[in-house]
């Protein structure tokens, strides 16, 4: 028995083996190619200069990403994606240009090596695309856009664009997002540290293997001033440890919107807004913009120059492989060395390329109270981002990212979270439309992320409350506001509760014709009800509910009213009671045997 299984677990591993080899072998061996540059594609057979309309491809530039082009006929060209350094199996981020292009000219670009076939281009996700006349990112329209299965590609999904180039003089550019680099963080990490130099400090905590910075701002003061013990002041014990938050971004070169959230945060952070200012003086928050500079200035998707994936390698660091994690490991060990200051939570910032909206992946104890403790911030964050999705929220302890960030960092009582935006979009309502992301709707999330910390904090007594707002003065003139003269409605026999009786409840016994005494001894209605009364009635048979589930109102029948006013039990008068209370109790009849009530002839 014991061989079967042997036998059995070893051609289960050779089917795995052979169906990677299937799926990856046109990536075999491109781990080392780099980015086209300027490459002219021409028809075969055709020699000398290139006309107009043979398409030059170009992604030797800072994030780009093509590894191969083929032309197929004169309107169909297959695309390439260039494989992670080191890592050929890391295939989903593209950003490239196409030039000398003709007037009007029509063509089918079909990328045909994306790695992760389960995407958001299976759902309503579409790349991005601008022109040097054009410099604003716009969406492909999804009517250009077919993501299916090709049998003259052996059966792989591919992702097939339809696409007109309208301007022969124009460069255009097409990406799977919007892409954010390294110089755009060096530029902007500039000008914001200009406009914060009285409450943040930018450092830079390492080197990339490419001898690029991996900057760390610190936001806020890390000594406890002395009116800050104050607040923290709670029944006589003083609070010595001041709040320290660590984000963390962009550990993936391709996940770019980790980036304009991060960007969202410093300029929320930096802004003289009510709860920025709060936060800059209750806690320290400490942000690293980019981990993996190396492999964002490459173009890979997943791994840095060496072919590591950072978010796997956190649990075995090495400082000639993984500098940034060393520096990382460093802090966050100065930190609990620190007896001012108490790390409370570690944020990981990612993009995904699989969900829509925005979501949190977590840890799970064993503890119910330290699970409940660690489930409270995303709570607050669900309140504060757009298009939260807690079904896609995750709290494991799996084996299979035990070298993440969020499951390797966190020590004792600090909380380490996974925050994923979609790379497309998301939907407000189960049914609406889907609405993809922009910058600005990135932005949007940092700013929410800064908020929900100021929530929490607040929540936890560590920030005092908002200025401004008085509380007692609210009850003082809620207290001393004019009473009105509470006015009693006569309630009309149709709307009175005990006439209300549910149509399953109604037994055999007809209604009578008659009026009860009960109806008969209401007041008469005034003259403004009698026209109502002459018309006959008819009930409202509809509720509008599900509004939230439907995104519109849905009428439903209401449950059926019967009239059984003559059997309900009106309370007695007292002369009713009094005679009653006198009635003597009726004499007991005597109970009949089996042999004389029976009338069938059984014994039971």
């Amino acid at each position: 028995m014991s061989q079967c299984i042997v036998s059995w677990q070893q051609q289960m591993n050779l089917h795995r083996k052979e169906k990677n080899e299937r799926k990856f072998e046109e990536s075999d061996g491109e781990g080392g190619l780099g980015n086209l540059n300027r490459l002219i594609v021409r028809p075969p057979g055709h020699s000398g200069k290139a006309k107009r309309g043979h398409l030059c491809f170009d992604a030797a530039f800072e994030c780009g990403n093509l590894g191969r082009a083929d032309h197929i006929t004169e309107l169909e060209y297959d695309l390439f994606v260039r494989p992670d350094t080191c890592r050929p199996r890391s295939r989903f981020w593209f950003n490239f240009t196409v030039e000398n292009v003709k007037q009007e000219q029509r063509v089918i670009f079909n990328i045909v090596n994306l790695g992760k076939e389960n995407n958001l281009f299976n759902e309503n996700m579409t790349p991005l695309v601008r022109s040097t006349s054009r410099p604003k990112w716009q969406r492909i329209p999804r009517r250009l856009l077919f993501y299916h299965r090709s049998l003259v590609h052996r059966g792989r999904k591919i992702l097939s664009l339809a696409f007109g180039f309208d301007k022969e003089e124009d460069v255009y550019q097409i990406a799977a997002a919007a892409p954010y680099s390294y110089s755009r963080l060096q530029k902007y990490l500039a000008a914001w540290e200009k406009r914060a130099l009285s409450f943040a400090t930018r450092e830079s905590i390492a080197q990339s293997t490419q001898k690029r910075r991996i900057d760390l701002i610190t936001i806020g003061n890390p000594i406890l001033k002395e009116e800050i013990k104050e607040e923290h002041n709670v029944k006589g014990k003083i609070d010595k440890k001041k709040r320290v938050v660590l984000i963390l971004a962009r550990v993936h070169g391709g996940e770019q919107p980790a980036s304009f959230i991060c960007q969202g945060v410093l300029d929320y952070l930096v802004s003289s807004l009510e709860k920025a200012v709060a936060l800059r003086n209750g806690i320290v928050i400490q942000v690293v913009p980019m981990l993996n500079p190396d492999g964002v200035f490459l173009g890979n998707q997943r791994s840095d120059l060496l072919g590591s994936d950072l978010n796997r390698c956190w649990n075995r660091a090495t400082t000639f492989a993984h500098p940034a994690l060393i520096a990382i490991n460093q802090l966050i060990q100065k930190i609990n060395a620190e007896k001012t200051l108490q790390l409370d939570f570690i944020i990981d910032i990612h993009a995904d390329v699989s969900h829509e909206g925005v979501f949190v992946r977590g840890n799970s104890y064993d503890d119910v109270y330290r699970f409940e403790r660690h489930a409270v911030l995303p709570k607050f964050f669900g309140m504060r981002i757009e298009a939260w999705k807690p079904e896609s929220c995750l709290y494991n302890m799996d084996n299979y990212a035990g070298g993440s960030a969020r499951r390797a960092l966190p020590t004792g009582a600090t909380d380490a979270y996974s925050l994923l935006a979609s790379l497309g979009g998301r939907r407000l309502t189960p049914t609406g439309p889907y609405i993809h992301y922009t910058e600005d709707a990135y932005f949007k999330i940092g700013r929410s992320l800064v908020k929900a910390l100021c929530d929490y904090y607040r929540h936890v007594g560590v920030i005092p409350p908002r200025e401004g707002i008085n509380i007692k003065k609210k009850e003082s003139r809620r207290r001393h506001r004019r009473k009105r003269p509470i006015k009693e409605k006569e309630r009309s026999p149709s709307s009175s509760p005990e006439r209300r009786v549910l149509a399953g409840r109604v037994l055999s016994p007809p209604i009578p014709v008659t009026s009860p005494p009960a109806l008969r001894a209401l007041p008469v209605r005034n003259a403004r009800n009698a026209t109502l009364r002459a018309k006959p009635r008819t009930p409202y048979v509809g509720d509008n509910i599900l509004p939230i589930i439907t995104g519109r109102a849905v009428r439903t029948p209401r449950l059926s009213v019967v009239d059984l006013s003559a059997y309900i039990r009106t309370p007695p008068t007292a002369a009713r009671a009094r005679a009653s209370a006198r009635r003597l109790p009726a004499r007991a009849r005597a109970r009949l045997t089996s042999d004389e009530g029976d009338t069938h002839g059984s014994d039971s």
